[in-house]
């Protein structure tokens, strides 16, 4: 099944949250197109942004941490007791099961976060082989450890800018120069995106001559603040059909949802139909 990664060449490209939003967007029982059974987790150390915007701080502190997530699965790893279907036992279901949110490494030391690190890609290989789709959320930046060996096995990039004219010019380059950008399918979004700006989507892919479409996440307040509350599913089924006309809810959601549709797009010849 495939593997989808969520990455950026810099801090402020917002890929933790457009990985919150695609994953509930792709998992949403209100959706027709709603259908698959997706994995979501991280690779950050001692961040952990992407599981606070399902889970209150206060459930997060509640956690056996030594039996939940990836350091559960490396444990099991080690010991030659990892399966495919045993991966879900360790993570925490959304949305009817659906989604499934797979903590990141609660190790707070470098060494120990190193030694995780060995074992993620392996980890990713069993996921992919029980769920329809396993979304990945990156560290920023190229040459790290916790970052190639997955762009490597993933089957389609979402990679994460903003409006920004630095960010732009140096996120452009290496879609035209980092060889793992030309070797795999790639989505371009624009984080924390403002539309009334000089800088939409349609002058940026004019400026840097690019043919194909440039996705955006948009600045939503309301979404934001779902997101520190713990609560990014309520904000998405609260805000099903908004009004994209009246509602920057309803635009919002539009947005992402065509995000996740182009996802889908991209990998559905990889899913296999259960």
């Amino acid at each position: 099944m495939p593997v989808v990664s969520f990455w950026g060449a810099d801090e402020s490209t917002q890929v933790s949250s457009t990985a919150v939003a695609t994953g509930v967007a792709l998992t949403l029982p209100v959706r027709p197109k709603s259908k698959y059974r997706v994995l979501i987790t991280q690779t950050h150390f001692s961040d952990m942004s992407l599981e606070t915007s399902f889970f209150s701080s206060e459930k997060k502190t509640r956690l056996d941490t030594s039996d939940t997530g990836v350091d559960a699965l490396d444990r099991l790893l080690r010991s030659n007791k990892l399966t495919p279907e045993n991966i879900s036992n360790y993570a925490t279901p959304l949305l009817n099961g659906r989604l499934e949110v797979l903590y990141g490494t609660f190790k707070n030391d470098k060494d120990s976060y190193a030694r995780i690190l060995e074992t993620f890609p392996i980890i990713i290989d069993y996921a992919k082989q029980f769920y329809d789709v396993v979304l990945v959320d990156l560290n920023k930046g190229y040459e790290s450890a916790e970052v190639n060996p997955i762009l490597q096995k993933s089957d389609l990039i979402v990679f994460c800018m903003n409006q920004n004219m630095h960010v732009l010019k140096n996120s452009f380059k290496q879609m035209d120069t980092l060889k793992i950008l030309q070797e795999k399918p790639v989505i371009p979004v624009l984080g924390r995106y403002d539309r009334f700006s000089k800088y939409n989507e349609r002058n940026i892919a004019r400026k840097f001559n690019y043919k194909k479409k440039i996705y955006t996440m948009p600045y939503n307040t309301q979404f934001f603040d779902a997101c520190n509350d713990g609560v990014a599913p309520r904000f998405f089924i609260e805000n099903a059909n908004a009004d994209i006309a009246v509602d920057r809810n309803g635009f919002f959601i539009s947005e992402i949802n065509s995000l996740s549709d182009a996802i889908i797009d991209v990998i559905k010849n990889k899913i296999v139909e259960r």
